[in-house]
């Protein structure tokens, strides 16, 4: 106990003595100079949405207009990060402000369909002279215990921060997160979660876990220098659609056992591990859509069972970028494919996303959250289709599908029929 008061000592004064010489910065120095850059290259997001996707709805609400944060990380080209649930994934009108700034015009030029990150753009001519970039960690681990801030613009009170430490960076709910107790509250969703020791930033703040005392997730930032660092290249940082799907073991936390691969018509190792993509190991499905960012053609993957490997080269093919999602609108419904990332045995291609308050398709039973099956007796194969046999018509018949739960798997087929009295049909084409 004497020994550890004396290490105290001697360790207090030697801090001290370095402080006072100037051979050293006090912590709260630090902390405050790398919250006081933030301001800088952090902006103000305000976003209204028209005809939204059901990425830009809130459950059976539709909100038509939203805030948040992002963060210049190229300021040369005007290039700002933000979350996928700032920007909207499209249909949106952006506007961004910097600080002591007036709004102005954002363009939504990317949003990933698998993380919630979008890139958007600004005219650099137009971005003030003092306002700086963010510079981003691209490791790929960040240690437990880091002192970080959650920056941004939280309820409302613009440029501020939030502290705590990082709890751990985790695999959760199929995304990889970093787990911090820093607030994350709505409006510094998008901003920068700043390292305090480096003032580098480490993740972009998400959100708050539901139902929880205060638990924040940030997506990884070495998970957005990818697809920045692809992008600035000419190269799509899209993530690859592959027929696998896992099954997620609670108990051991393992998150690469294979539940089924689909190829070539047949469902193959199921209840094996894959273990290796292009000969790089992996322990989650996050590490295999990392690895497949950015390729072409075929990947290698290699699948473990018991003490057997089986290898296979797969086809690669790239998710869609969401902001280039054709629909058609119907009497203020939304038509759209349904952009899901799992493998599902139910295809809805028609998908209903959103329903306009009061329209036409609101009036006469149209629901959110279903989707189309027959249209005038005849099966759509594709949008072209649900346009060409409902244009010019004032009343169509329409056969829906609808979930009789939110999580079962039980489905009731509807009879709608669709008088157009005030709204109208269009095929809106967004490439």
């Amino acid at each position: 106990m004497v020994f550890q008061m004396i290490n105290n000592y001697n360790f207090n004064f030697i801090y001290i003595f370095l402080i006072c010489f100037g051979l050293l910065t006090p912590m709260k120095a630090i902390s405050k100079s790398f919250i006081d850059e933030a301001s800088q290259y952090t902006v103000r997001f305000r976003v209204l949405v028209d005809h939204p996707f059901v990425e830009d709805t809130d459950e059976d609400e539709i909100i038509k207009s939203w805030v948040g944060a992002g963060f210049v990380v190229d300021k040369a080209s005007g290039l700002i990060v933000t979350n996928a649930h700032v920007s909207g994934v499209g249909n949106t009108f952006i506007k961004i402000a910097f600080k002591g700034e007036k709004f102005v015009k954002g363009k939504l030029i990317y949003v990933d369909p698998e993380l919630d990150i979008a890139l958007v753009k600004v005219d650099p001519d137009i971005i003030p002279k003092n306002s700086t970039q963010g510079k981003m960690s691209c490791k790929r681990k960040v240690k437990n215990g880091t002192a970080v801030a959650a920056y941004g613009h939280p309820k409302g009170l613009k440029f501020s921060a939030s502290r705590g430490i990082i709890s751990k960076q985790r695999f959760l709910y199929g995304k990889e997160v970093i787990q911090t107790d820093a607030a994350i509250n709505s409006g510094n969703s998008g901003g920068p979660l700043i390292d305090l020791e480096t003032g580098l930033i480490i993740g972009v703040n998400k959100a708050t876990l539901k139902k929880s005392n205060g638990i924040g997730l940030a997506v990884p930032s070495y998970l957005v220098c990818k697809i920045v660092n692809l992008y600035n290249e000419g190269k799509s940082p899209l993530p690859m659609e592959v027929p696998i799907k896992f099954a997620q073991d609670n108990e051991t936390e393992e998150y690469n056992r294979v539940s089924e691969l689909h190829l070539d018509g047949e469902i193959l190792e199921i209840g094996s591990k894959l273990i290796k993509v292009n000969d790089k190991p992996i322990n989650t499905p996050a590490d295999m859509s990392y690895i497949l960012r950015g390729l072409k053609d075929k990947a290698k993957f290699t699948f473990k069972n018991k003490n057997k490997e089986n290898t296979y080269f797969i086809k690669l093919k790239e998710k869609q970028n969401s902001i280039y999602r054709d629909y058609v609108y119907l009497g203020g419904a939304v038509i759209a494919s349904e952009n899901i990332e799992k493998i599902s045995l139910v295809r809805r291609p028609f998908y209903i996303h959103s329903v306009k308050d009061g329209s036409d398709a609101n009036i006469y039973g149209i629901w959110k959250n279903c989707w189309i099956k027959y249209i005038d007796s005849k099966i759509p194969k594709s949008l072209q289709d649900i346009f060409t046999i409902t244009e010019g018509k004032k009343e169509v018949s329409l056969m829906t599908s609808c979930y009789t739960s939110r999580q079962g798997f039980l489905t009731l087929d509807y009879y709608v029929r669709l008088v157009l009295e005030k709204d109208e049909i269009k095929y809106i084409k967004r490439k």
